[in-house]
């Protein structure tokens, strides 16, 4: 469920005419979602089936601290940091390995301290992921 909450600010109000004028008070302000975003970092050189996943660069419009960050991985995925890990957790960062070679998809949804859960973004990647040689 999202929350409004009342700040208290000014507003400054650039009146008719060119005035200027404020008005300080309690404003009701809604809570804007959250924006989920996340990166994949690939691990080439030791376990080709182990990612990186991190979701630091995700935000909130509002300012507000992100809480939750819900990540969906389909079957069989092991999760190495963090060892409590649940379906949500409190952290950006995850190390992931994933059973098998193959095409793998990602979702994340993250949530605000106030309640407002982002939109899901998806991303789709195939393991392993290792760098081509160039040809000679």
């Amino acid at each position: 469920m999202q929350k409004s909450i009342i700040r208290r600010t000014t507003l400054v109000i650039v009146m008719l005419f060119g005035l200027l004028g404020s008005v300080a008070g309690c404003f009701l302000l809604p809570n804007r979602a959250p924006s989920a975003s996340f990166v994949v970092v690939y691990n080439v050189d030791a376990d080709v089936l182990v990612v990186d996943l991190d979701a630091s660069s995700s935000d909130d419009p509002d300012g507000d601290p992100i809480t939750s960050y819900l990540w969906t991985f389909g079957d069989d995925v092991d999760i190495i940091t963090p060892l409590d890990y649940s379906k949500s957790v409190a952290v950006p960062v995850l190390q992931v390995r994933y059973p098998a070679e193959g095409e793998y998809t990602i979702q994340l949804l993250v949530i605000d301290e106030r309640g407002a859960t982002s939109a899901p973004v998806t991303q789709t990647i195939m393991l392993p992921n290792l760098p081509v040689a160039p040809t000679p």
